[in-house]
């Protein structure tokens, strides 16, 4: 081979390592999903809100987001069946981008009645699921929903849809916690502001917040590294791997957890200080600290919660004390044995 052939085909080598997108094939760290709030309002006309609604699913989906929301009754209020025009419209974005997406419409069911309904498409733009809603706002003029608070098991993860006016209502949030939801998306007219904060905190489950386009983290913060590629979109990634579990009786298994696995496996130390909480998060690829939680026998804080709260109800109804001391079927605890001086 010639000088100049070699030079070529180093040339040639070097462009194709540097067409290769960077961290292309690299494993991530922790369970990350892309999640994008489109805050583009309630209602308006048709085809200038599909216009709208078009052009921000297709900055989401070439910026690889997992999951993108719209807000509720995005489109109008002229009501439609699931399979009607919006969703069929949207659902072609899905597909085309491999994203699945919160298409929220007015909704006419088959027995004539009107719902406030968000409709979940999957990453073949197929319905994979709706939500109606429970609480509806008393101008809208439609039917409460009798079908409760749904989840939805995706490629990433559990998720529940609730809407706007739910906001106020603290037993859909607790449904949604208790049927194992990993993130709740909100699609809204109005911005929330600081009770889904509170949600997301003692429910330890993502929000991603539709009415001004806030993204929450299972601690209850507001999402700091957010991208703003459209006005009023807003892309962000959640780790879903990152877990707490309450301090009580596990200070030990957690010494041992982070020092088998110290490089892999943090701390964040700043946090659930005064809560009482570890929070525990994925620092390697390969490594999930959900997983080391269950290799140590650790409950993660909800299950710790659910489980208390099943047990200690139980021993309310057969009227036994709560402690930790093996109990006599009256509920007293068991007399310790006495031993006998030689």
């Amino acid at each position: 081979m010639s000088s100049r052939e070699t030079i070529m085909t180093f040339l040639v080598l070097c462009g194709a390592l540097s067409l290769a997108p960077a961290g292309a094939h690299a494993e991530p760290i922790g369970r990350p999903v892309k999640v994008s709030a489109i805050a583009i309002g309630f209602g308006g006309e048709w085809e200038a809100k599909m216009k709208l609604a078009s052009e921000h699913l297709e900055v989401a989906g070439s910026r690889q987001v997992d999951i993108a929301c719209l807000p509720e009754e995005f489109a109008g209020l002229e009501a439609e069946p699931l399979t009607g025009r919006t969703t069929k419209a949207i659902g072609a974005l899905a597909k085309k981008h491999r994203m699945w997406v919160v298409c929220p419409i007015r909704e006419q069911a088959p027995d004539g009645k009107q719902f406030n309904t968000a409709v979940l498409l999957d990453r073949e733009g197929e319905i994979a699921g709706y939500y109606r809603k429970v609480f509806v706002f008393w101008d809208e003029d439609l039917h409460a929903s009798d079908e409760g608070v749904k989840t939805f098991d995706t490629d990433f993860g559990r998720i529940a849809l609730l809407t706007c006016f739910d906001a106020n209502f603290d037993e859909v949030w607790q449904s949604a916690e208790r049927q194992g939801a990993e993130i709740v998306l909100w699609p809204s007219a109005y911005a929330g502001g600081i009770p889904l904060n509170g949600y997301a905190m003692i429910h330890n489950y993502a929000i991603v917040a539709v009415g001004r386009g806030n993204i929450i983290d299972v601690m209850g913060r507001d999402l700091e590294e957010v991208e703003s590629p459209l006005p009023q979109q807003f892309i962000a990634t959640i780790d879903l791997d990152t877990t707490i579990v309450h301090s009580d009786f596990n200070g030990e298994k957690v010494s041992a957890l982070l020092k088998k696995h110290q490089g892999e496996i943090e701390e964040i130390a700043e946090l659930g200080k005064f809560e009482g909480w570890h929070v525990l998060k994925a620092t390697a690829p390969g490594v999930s600290a959900r997983a080391a939680c269950r290799e140590f026998e650790l409950e993660t804080l909800r299950e710790y919660r659910q489980r208390s709260r099943r047990e200690i109800n139980e021993r309310r109804v057969e009227g036994k004390r709560i402690n930790l001391k093996p109990q006599t079927p009256d509920g007293s605890p068991v007399a310790s044995e006495q031993q006998t001086p030689n």
